[in-house]
């Protein structure tokens, strides 16, 4: 069958804040950026163009640690260069007006097969819609051979028979393995996010038709919803997975799937070792008679401040500082000059931090006091002067990333509504007494250990000027906060990023009264309507409507407080790596296991 190529629909990324290391840049902070500006330009310019070569390692700055090694772990919580998609960015398209790289995302109709080699749709017979999606994957693919007290899948060849256990789990539903009492989830439920694409009413939802042949059941026709099944990026693992304990699978041991590189030792906090798997099938796009990857050993360290990192950095011991590691345009300044005018350098628009309330608790279901929070945010002192940020670089935030999606509605903002986002501590305290708390209120926000703790304590200056006493705990993991997140009853608020790169279902996921992860607990039908217009849309035109109306709702509703402005933040590839091009950003989430087998290191 021919490929059917959908139109553009944008993948989810990460809700949760990343860490982040700012100082302050000062009065030249404008100057300074600006120069930065140019003198990345020209770094960048100057790099010499070489043809990719094999060996060597790189060391890339890494925080998000934990000790989950299930393939049922969203990326976006764990590296899994072991482990692979169906589908993944195809890396081949170098026209940024096609593939808009500086972004932590991909299209659907920029996605390449990964283990999927053909897929397509069957119309239903009246034409009006879609009931399947058939899909081939690759015969050629095998499982990686592992020491032998943990090689549990022999180096076998992966078939369909892995994909449909793989989903059967996930959601669940599946009479050959004797699944369909609970799906199986550890950070994200898969079940919801697929709920009304895929036909939950079938005891199998996704079947095998051959040894490389498999059929997904479908319960939509909306274009927009099926590109989410092809974008949620599921790792792919085998049906042997099911005979290891809890235990097993909790040990980086028995970390095995297809993917470019090999497990071979961890630490909790401290690094993850990669070998390159000599079985690797895939090859690389702008070079195709290149098989991957071109690394031999990757590796993924801890690094605990942002002057620690630029130190390793120039010194060589590590070789990429990673958008978890931001800097001033001073750092930022101080740094390219250190690395003798042969440093790659990229950008990309940041989500903006947000403090975000459960909205049935007093006080924070009341309009007034949400508003007043906000108005005493100082957003554009926040982004430059704390942050360092340009302030050419400063926009407001709302749900969707302006530059991404082409939904927000920040430019259609009238005069009322940004006066509601502008420092106002005076008509802060005012709204503060029409509501009922003339003297202020205390409250505690929970932050998990990626996130910002400096800008909040910002915040908590701020939030201080007009008597709100607000105390900060911090949280061990990203997992505590989604249960923080999770229970309406929990006094605590909680930390997120807006603004940033999120596709409708996401949204829809986090926003909508019956998402799976609701945030804010405002029950907002009028908001749950445009959310589902979105997620729902039979065409590309419909939802961009929807999703501009959900975008301008939700800044009018003030369900988060943003704390800094979004901006376009730098991040920084050093003299001996080469691979990217077109400022393709080499993201943590998503992107990071298709680039870094991508990547090659020159002397």
């Amino acid at each position: 069958m021919k490929k059917r190529i959908l139109a553009a629909f944008l993948a989810a990324a990460m809700t949760l804040s990343l860490a982040a290391c700012g100082g302050n840049a000062g009065e030249d902070a404008a100057a300074s950026g600006e120069a930065s500006s140019a003198e990345e330009a020209e770094q960048t310019a100057q790099l010499e163009e070489t043809d990719p070569v094999y060996g060597g390692s790189a060391t890339f700055y890494y925080s998000d640690f934990n000790n989950v090694f299930d393939p049922a772990m969203g990326e976006a919580y764990t590296y899994s260069l072991w482990l692979e998609y169906l589908w993944a960015p195809n890396w081949g398209l170098d026209d940024p007006d096609t593939y808009n790289f500086d972004i932590n995302t991909f299209t659907v109709d920029t996605a390449d097969g990964q283990i999927a080699k053909e897929w397509s749709w069957e119309n239903y017979e009246d034409g009006d819609g879609y009931s399947d999606l058939y899909v081939t994957i690759r015969d050629d693919i095998y499982f990686q051979e592992k020491e032998e007290e943990y090689d549990v899948f022999g180096g076998r060849n992966l078939t369909a028979a892995d994909v449909v256990y793989t989903y059967s789990r996930l959601w669940g539903k599946g009479t050959d393995y004797c699944l369909g009492e609970e799906p199986f989830m550890i950070d994200g439920d898969w079940y919801n996010r697929f709920e009304g694409i895929v036909d939950y009413s079938l005891d199998d939802p996704v079947e095998q038709l051959g040894e490389y042949e498999l059929v997904f059941h479908l319960a939509t026709e909306s274009e927009s919803r099926l590109s989410e099944l092809i974008i949620g990026q599921v790792n792919i693992t085998g049906v042997e997975w099911e005979t290891l304990t809890s235990e097993q699978q909790n040990d980086w041991h028995y970390a095995c799937g297809t993917g470019p590189y090999i497990l071979t030792d961890y630490q909790a906090g401290s690094y993850y070792k990669f070998e390159r798997n000599e079985n690797y099938y895939d090859v690389d796009d702008r070079h195709p008679e290149n098989v991957l990857p071109y690394l031999d050993e990757v590796v993924l360290t801890s690094v605990t401040d942002n002057a620690a990192a630029m130190s390793s950095f120039i010194s060589g011991d590590l070789d990429y500082i990673s958008r978890t590691a931001y800097l001033s345009d001073d750092q930022a300044s101080e740094l390219i000059s250190s690395m003798d005018n042969n440093l790659q350098v990229f950008s990309y628009e940041n989500g903006a931090n947000a403090l975000v309330m459960k909205c049935n608790q007093e006080p924070f279901n009341d309009e007034r006091v949400r508003i007043a929070l906000q108005k005493a945010i100082n957003l554009e002192e926040a982004t430059t002067a704390y942050l360092g940020y340009d302030i050419e670089d400063f926009e407001y935030a709302s749900l969707w990333a302006p530059a991404l999606t082409g939904w927000s509605s920040v430019e259609d903002w009238d005069d009322e509504l940004i006066s509601e986002y502008t420092y106002d501590p005076e008509g802060a305290k005012a709204l503060l007494e029409e509501a009922g708390y003339p003297d202020g209120f205390e409250f505690t926000v929970a932050i998990d250990a990626e996130a910002d703790a400096d800008l909040f304590q910002l915040a908590k200056s701020y939030f201080a000027e007009i008597g709100v006493t607000m105390e900060i705990e911090v949280l061990a993991d990203m997992m505590e906060g989604r249960e923080v997140q999770g229970n309406s009853e929990d006094t605590r608020q909680f930390n997120m990023t807006v603004g940033g790169s999120t596709d409708a279902g996401f949204a829809y996921q986090t926003w909508a009264s019956d998402g799976f992860a609701y945030a804010v607990y405002a029950y907002d039908t009028e908001m749950d309507e445009l959310l589902a217009s979105t997620r729902d849309a039979l065409t590309l035109d419909e939802q961009a409507v929807s999703a501009k109306a959900a975008d301008q709702y939700f800044a009018e509703q003030h369900w988060a407080v943003v704390l800094s402005g979004q901006s376009v933040q730098r991040e920084y590839l050093s003299t001996r790596i080469r691979g990217l091009e077109n400022g393709e950003l080499l993201s943590a989430y998503h992107n990071f296991k298709t680039f870094i087998p991508r990547l090659y290191a020159v002397e």
